[in-house]
């Protein structure tokens, strides 16, 4: 066998196995979001708000994507865990960064008016004005039933996506800050912002909402909140603290 007929024979061993690499890469990607031109917006949404209009309790969790929020209490926020009841109880944990201490862990739960915080996994309890709650949860099911109204003007369904394991919708929408003050505390009007939520397909539950852009001043302007609604009328344990022994 010829020089030339060896290297012609490896390149060809090369060039199919570098197409069965590509073939197989191309197999394991990440599918695209299915289109959904057929979804009635309206419907979809009105559907969702009274799902969450209706119910009782509700778990959820928020991050920061980018860490680039506004200052929590002082400290970077990392991750919010919270339980709610309605009509107007909460607890939530709180992971931040705080300077000189590090990783610590703020708690604040509420039922009615009355409202602690602790500032630190070993810290007091302390009454906290409601007003310095950074959600507000009373009524939430409610005030997320007129954001999804608010929100039909001008929303577009961007397709159907698997999120864990469940099919939903992804509507985007645009709102200017303001308009999510009855569920974030102290906004800071006139700044834009992109929301991205995913409902499901068949329950019509509301999913997950991503917040892209300033809702405070002191946010970045590439600040993206994520919030994941983990459990709708699920068991939620809210007490308020006992203040004589510190728990």
């Amino acid at each position: 066998m010829n020089l030339s007929n060896t290297l012609s024979r490896r390149l060809s061993i090369v060039v199919s196995m570098m197409a069965l690499l590509f073939l197989m890469a191309a197999c394991g990607a990440e599918p695209e979001p299915e289109p959904a031109p057929d979804v009635d917006l309206d419907a979809l949404l009105t559907g969702a708000g009274e799902v969450m209009a209706g119910m009782a309790t509700a778990k959820f969790s928020m991050v920061d994507e980018l860490e680039s929020g506004a200052k929590f209490f002082g400290t970077t926020f990392k991750r919010m865990e919270t339980d709610v009841e309605a009509p107007d109880s909460f607890r939530m944990v709180v992971d931040v960064e705080a300077p000189g201490f590090g990783f610590v862990e703020i708690e604040m739960m509420a039922v009615g008016e009355e409202a602690y915080i602790k500032l630190s996994a070993d810290a007091p309890w302390n009454p906290l004005p409601l007003d310095q709650v950074p959600f507000n949860f009373a009524g939430l099911g409610f005030t997320l039933r007129d954001l999804l109204t608010t929100l039909k003007d001008g929303a577009v369904v961007a397709g159907k996506e698997s999120l864990d394991g469940a099919q939903t919708v992804r509507v985007d929408g645009t709102l200017s800050s303001e308009q999510l003050s009855a569920l974030i505390s102290s906004v800071d009007p006139g700044h834009p912002v992109s929301l991205n939520l995913w409902i499901g397909e068949t329950d019509h539950a509301l999913k997950q909402i991503r917040i892209a852009g300033q809702i405070y001043d002191d946010d970045a302007p590439e600040t993206v909140r994520l919030l994941v609604i983990e459990g709708i009328d699920v068991p939620v344990d809210i007490q308020l603290p006992d203040l004589g022994s510190g728990q």
